[in-house]
């Protein structure tokens, strides 16, 4: 199996970037049951990611030949009670076939180093009840469910 190396999508190669992120996204939304909900389209990921203070950040894995097989999303969260900002992982999706070969473990540290060379406090994320293979490499980077909340959500 090839290694994935990361990379992080730049304003530079959005346009190229956004058709394989984009197909990434549609293969999470259909692994978590929500592929119905996808509205946004490649143009629209582009356009954001050349944004001057883009709303988002997406490290991509990649295999030799260009193709992505892996991502995260990631934006920053102020709060009002801590010193310094959060960074949300909004997704993380390694296609199979990359999966417990280094891909999301490499994802994951440009997550990280990203948080702290930006001056966040600390990376959050969501992970389905169910997903206990998610909830098992969490943890391996030593990460925790944190306790006493539960994300809420509505649609507007």
């Amino acid at each position: 199996m090839e290694p994935a190396i990361t990379r992080w999508m730049t304003a530079e190669s959005a346009n190229a970037d956004a058709p394989g992120l984009l197909a990434l996204i549609g293969e999470l939304a259909a692994f978590e049951g929500w592929k119905d909900l996808i509205s946004v389209t490649a143009a629209e990921i582009s356009a954001r990611a050349r944004q001057a203070s883009p709303s988002f950040r997406a490290v991509l894995a990649e295999v030799p030949d260009g193709r992505l097989v892996g991502f995260a999303t990631v934006f920053h969260i102020p709060y009002s009670y801590a010193r310094a900002p959060s960074l949300e992982l909004e997704m993380l999706y390694v296609r199979e076939a990359w999966r417990a070969n280094g891909a999301g473990k490499a994802i994951m540290a440009a997550v990280l180093a990203y948080a702290r060379e930006a001056g966040c406090e600390r990376v959050e994320w969501n992970v389905l009840a169910d997903n206990a293979r998610a909830k098992g490499f969490y943890a391996s980077l030593g990460a925790g469910e944190k306790t006493g909340w539960r994300r809420w959500a509505v649609t507007v």
